[in-house]
């Protein structure tokens, strides 16, 4: 009977949670006003502004869930980084316990409010003004109330899912928004093929599956990668206790697992979003330099473009690693607990180490993101198909099943225990 409770609970959870994701997916489709949305996705398609949006939503329209997720997680990251610098939220944090995490998450809400506003902003007129006959500022306003009120939505639905405790709601958000937009791409993909003659197309297929497999295997293995660093308590460095575990060979050594991509896909939106609003301006500068060479310009452009990501992208993975992780508070916590690092004195030598192996972890983490996001330009130039678009998210992908699945399982047995324990 209480296996059977439990069953029924978590398909209650399960419903919760696809009853959000169904609304979160029907705001994408409900138009902002007066605002043709087949004039606006054949028109914004190239627009970088734009680009990541339609990543992580799943789709090219401009419904009031456009923006989604996404000033949701740009405002938590900020936050994050700004808890280590500003004392006041290092206090909340550290000593102020539930309702502190309470305030912190408060101001993270105030912080979407006013992300949300300030990209639906540029939405309004940067990329719908050209587009349209009848823009005007009563427009604008109409269209930065929408948006910003399909993402406050999105952040609200985003807490109730995590609430249900099977997963991270901002993942599931971005996960279901990724799975809505690969008919769209698979179409794409088909259209393409059908200018090519069988055998190519089948060769084509081949090649891109046995590359996506490829792809697969080395996110699963670099997302479950780690590195171990050694632990010993007071108790093994006792010479005659050694001695006595050597005999008797029950003595294992502990370590702390530190990941190799530590922030998963957080550094790239980050950082992506971050690129777009430093390249804009840069992009509107050298189109007055190069008037009469396009050639030139889109070279100039590509190079830029690829090399501002790339260095935001390796420089947030490895300040987001070292900020979670936080090495002087894992230093002085193995202190307390009196563990130290084989060979290494506790204090200032541990925290220098630790700093060392997180920042090379997360440094070869983030080539591994830029490789994820540069990969696409390269073999669609190479081999003339653009099935590889978006392979970001299937780091997303992969996370979101794994952690989900871990999470029912987790439920399940800790359901069992206290039935168990009541028993």
């Amino acid at each position: 009977m209480e296996i059977s409770e439990t069953i029924n609970l978590l398909k209650t959870k399960i419903l919760k949670i696809f009853g959000f994701l169904i609304l979160i997916r029907l705001g994408l489709y409900i138009p902002v006003p007066n605002v043709d949305l087949d004039i606006f996705s054949q028109n914004q398609v190239s627009n970088p502004l734009f680009g990541l949006a339609k990543s992580l939503t799943g789709s090219s329209f401009l419904g009031i869930g456009a923006l989604g997720i996404l000033p949701y997680i740009n405002s938590s990251i900020v936050i994050q980084l700004l808890t280590p610098v500003i004392p006041f939220l290092e206090r909340l944090q550290k000593e102020e316990g539930e309702l502190g995490r309470q305030q912190i998450m408060r101001y993270t809400r105030y912080l979407t409010l006013g992300w949300a506003v300030v990209l639906s902003s540029g939405v309004a007129f940067v990329l719908v003004k050209p587009v349209i006959f009848n823009w005007s500022i009563s427009l604008a306003l109409k269209i930065i109330l929408s948006l910003t009120t399909g993402s406050m939505l999105s952040m609200w639905f985003a807490e109730l899912i995590t609430k249900e405790n099977l997963g991270n709601g901002s993942s599931m958000i971005i996960f279901i928004n990724i799975i809505g937009g690969l008919p769209a791409n698979l179409t794409e993909f088909t259209t393409g093929l059908g200018n090519s003659s069988a055998l190519n197309n089948f060769t084509t297929l081949l090649l891109a599956y046995g590359i996506y497999l490829v792809i697969v295997a080395i996110i699963v293995l670099v997302q479950d990668s780690y590195k171990r660093v050694n632990i010993v308590s007071a108790r093994q460095l006792n010479f005659n206790y050694l001695e006595e575990a050597s005999s008797t060979s029950k003595l294992k050594n502990s370590y702390i697992p530190i990941k190799l991509n530590q922030g998963g896909i957080m550094p790239l939106v980050f950082s992506t979003t971050i690129a777009t609003f430093l390249f804009y301006p840069l992009q509107l500068v050298l189109s007055k330099i190069f008037t009469n060479g396009d050639g030139q310009l889109t070279s100039v452009l590509t190079f830029l473009s690829f090399g501002l990501n790339l260095v935001l992208v390796v420089f947030f993975s490895t300040f987001y690693a070292l900020l979670v992780l936080k090495p002087k508070d894992l230093s002085e916590n193995l202190t307390k607990m009196a563990y130290n690092v084989p060979g290494l004195k506790q204090g200032k030598e541990t925290t220098r180490y630790l700093e060392q192996v997180i920042s090379r972890l997360a440094f070869m983490g983030g080539i591994f993101l830029a490789f994820l996001a540069f990969f696409p330009l390269v073999v669609g130039s190479l081999f003339k198909f653009n099935i590889f678009k978006n392979l970001t998210s299937l780091i997303i992908l992969i996370g979101v099943i794994t952690d989900v699945t871990s999470q029912v399982k987790g439920y399940l047995v800790s359901q069992n225990y206290e039935s168990f324990k009541k028993a």
